[in-house]
């Protein structure tokens, strides 16, 4: 008996095609990285920029319905919660800070840095804009004289 054994010829992708398709991967690939990363970095920005409009919030509320005065402090990376007539002469206050990279800048407010909310008063005496940024990107908070408060 003889044998018949076929020989069966291997088929793969060449060298040249594996290399030609890593190379529109890698292509793609740095195409997309830098943009997800920005997005990732505009994100955590808003969130912070959403965790100072929460506390702005907050004053504001605590100040029109437990009839006491309260305000907010705004400095570079940090801002301060404060009950009182301002931070110097404030009865409680409540440190807030940022990352090193993440700063407040342009305040623009209509009288200091502080947004002060006189007792049982919904509307600040202090309003105005300011921008959060972290180098690259830049979020812009509000305050306007009605007392709506928010970021753009």
């Amino acid at each position: 008996m003889v044998n018949n054994i076929k020989e069966k010829k291997l088929k793969g992708f060449s060298l040249l095609e594996i290399i030609v398709t890593l190379g529109i991967m890698m292509l793609f690939a740095g195409i997309v990285f830098p943009v997800g990363v920005n997005k990732s970095q505009k994100t955590k920005l808003e969130s912070y920029a959403s965790q100072l409009v929460t506390d702005i919030y907050y004053q504001q509320q605590r100040s029109s319905f437990k009839d006491i005065s309260t305000g907010v402090s705004l400095g570079v990376n940090t801002y301060t919660l404060f009950d009182g007539e301002s931070l110097s002469t404030a009865l409680d206050t409540d440190l807030r800070k940022y990352p090193a990279n993440i700063r407040i800048t342009s305040i623009a407010l209509t009288a200091s840095n502080e947004i002060f909310f006189p007792a049982g008063e919904f509307k600040p005496s202090v309003y105005g804009t300011l921008l959060l940024t972290d180098g690259t990107n830049i979020v812009e908070v509000y305050i306007n004289r009605e007392g709506l408060i928010g970021y753009e």
